[in-house]
């Protein structure tokens, strides 16, 4: 080899040497190396083996048992349903190989479960017991941050030991009756920055009732909370509502075998009450719901609203409840209603004037960037609704307004004319859901000037009633832009009836995609000619 090459292999190692030297481009390299690429630098290079290492077990999902065997070998419990557990005893310089690695653990998601015999590769619990009467718990995970639990551990399971510590700010884990559960967090609460509970509780005990009483005020560094319905009561929101930092609170649906009754409690909003509070998600079981829902000053934090409705809900007290939305978090950008049922007066629903009254005190939200009404049975509106929506969200992103059957001939007045109103007020629309008659004549045309910004990438038109094939898909295909992709229709499967409005979107479907497609390569051909003709 020649002094030339010599010296030139030196400066490239020297070169890579400078850049391994500087750890945020060497992290940057390592996360994006594939797995395996990651652990041979981790055990070739030195320079940013702690930096691999980091990379590689960050978080510990499916591999926690790969984890655990580092600490010792391991193979089935003579009782195979147990699980996996060490061959021998541990020993000093085990723990010293093993906690080389957890020093980079910050998350862990336990799969693997007690009381489930057929899971793959589960770890028995005298696994974790070992461990913990070997060693100081608070130094195994010693950077541990969040952790997950996909199942019920069991109300005894040593594996909490090892999880509850109090640098813990990222707690999920699944809850069963008989589960102390949210007395044993007491201990670490004050670190706990986002608490999920999983689980389908039917039925409430009063004991974790007032477990989660006393629990919420040592949460104080709680920013978001996940849970179902049936944890909260008037006296738990109440005590939520004085969260400092609480920005998200999800109530999540509640089994179907939860009797409606047990949601019976009221959303009060007090004036200074969830100061931080951005985004939040409710049910409410009632007949009655804007009984149950008090905003005493208007909430300027809350961006995000999520509503679901169980009750056999009358036009009437939809209106009182939107109303007081309206009025109560004047900043929202995102809201979703869910009527779940068929409305108490459903042959009112068919009126258009009276069913806009029902959401027309919404067009005050004039920030709204999300809306999803979704309904047990049509909606009924009309083009000149459709307007005035338009015009009052100009800043709307997804528009949805989506019903579990297909319309019927009389069930709704609108036509394809109000898509224009969409096209002409709403620059930014990317995803836009209504069902139209498409039977009607639209009474507006489109013009050359009038068609859907590029940033739409959805039309969904579901559940809407058929007209003639190829008057639609040219009405259709002059409003969507140059994207074969865009246009879509979902088919119910609800008997023979379908079968011939499943055919006839089908058909617009299928035509307009082909008129797209030959207006874009209409327009790429003019492009190529254009400089041609210049020259």
């Amino acid at each position: 080899m020649d002094r030339a090459t010599r010296s030139s292999r030196r400066s490239q190692r020297s070169a890579s040497a400078a850049v391994w030297a500087i750890p945020e481009l060497a992290s940057l390299i390592v996360s994006e190396c594939p797995q395996s690429t990651t652990a041979g630098l981790a055990r070739v290079n030195t320079l940013i083996s702690d930096i691999a290492l980091a990379s590689l077990y960050r978080s510990v999902f499916r591999n926690l048992p790969n984890l655990l065997a580092i600490l010792a070998p391991m193979e089935p419990c003579a009782e195979p349903e147990s699980g996996l557990t060490f061959v021998r005893p541990l020993e000093k310089s085990d723990w010293t190989r093993f906690l080389k690695y957890t020093a980079f653990v910050k998350e862990i998601s336990f799969f693997s479960t007690y009381g489930r015999p057929n899971a793959p590769r589960a770890i028995a619990p005298v696994t974790f017991a070992v461990m913990i009467a070997t060693r100081p718990v608070d130094t195994i995970f010693p950077v541990l941050e969040c952790f997950t639990a996909w199942h019920p551990l069991g109300p005894l399971h040593p594996f909490y030991q090892l999880i509850f510590q109090k640098r813990l700010t990222s707690l999920s884990v699944f809850w069963e009756p008989s589960l102390r559960l949210f007395q044993n967090m007491r201990a670490i609460a004050d670190s706990i920055q986002k608490l999920t509970i999983y689980g389908s509780p039917t039925s409430m005990d009063s004991l974790t009732s007032k477990e989660l009483l006393a629990l919420i005020p040592e949460l104080r560094s709680l920013v978001t909370l996940r849970l179902p319905s049936i944890f909260i009561n008037s006296d738990i929101f109440e005590m939520l509502s004085f969260q400092e930092h609480l920005e998200c609170l999800v109530m999540k649906p509640n089994s179907t075998e939860v009797s409606i009754s047990v949601t019976g409690y009221s959303f009060r909003f007090v004036e200074g009450r969830f100061p931080s509070l951005k985004e939040i998600s409710m049910e409410d079981g009632s007949d009655r719901p804007h009984k149950r829902l008090s905003i005493q000053t208007p909430n300027l934090t809350l961006e995000s609203l999520s509503v679901s409705l169980l009750g056999r809900v009358a036009l009437s007290s939809i209106r009182k409840y939107t109303v007081t939305l309206g009025a109560g978090f004047p900043s929202l950008q995102t809201l979703h209603l869910d009527v779940t049922t068929p409305f108490q007066d459903q042959e009112q629903v068919i009126d258009s004037f009276k069913t806009f009254t029902v959401f027309q005190p919404l067009l005050s939200l004039t920030q709204l960037r999300d809306l999803a009404i979704t309904s047990e049975s049509p909606i009924s509106f009309a083009d000149e609704h459709i307007e005035q929506m338009a015009q009052a969200w100009t800043h709307i992103i997804h528009f949805r307004l989506e019903c579990e059957t297909p319309y019927e001939s009389n069930e709704t007045e609108l036509t394809l004319s109000c898509l224009i109103s969409f096209t002409e007020h709403c620059p930014s629309l990317k995803c836009l859901t209504l069902a139209v008659d498409a039977s009607l004549v639209p009474p507006r045309p489109v013009t050359d000037s009038t068609s859907f910004s590029n940033s739409l990438n959805l039309l969904d038109l579901s559940g809407s009633l058929a007209g003639d094939t190829m008057a639609v898909s040219c009405y259709i295909a002059d409003l969507l832009p140059n994207d074969d992709r865009i246009f879509h229709y979902r088919t119910y499967h609800h008997g023979q009836n379908e079968l011939l409005r499943i055919q006839k979107w089908t058909d617009v479907h299928d035509t307009v995609l082909k008129m797209t497609k030959v207006r874009s390569r209409g327009l790429r051909r003019a492009l190529i000619r254009a400089p041609s003709m210049d020259s």
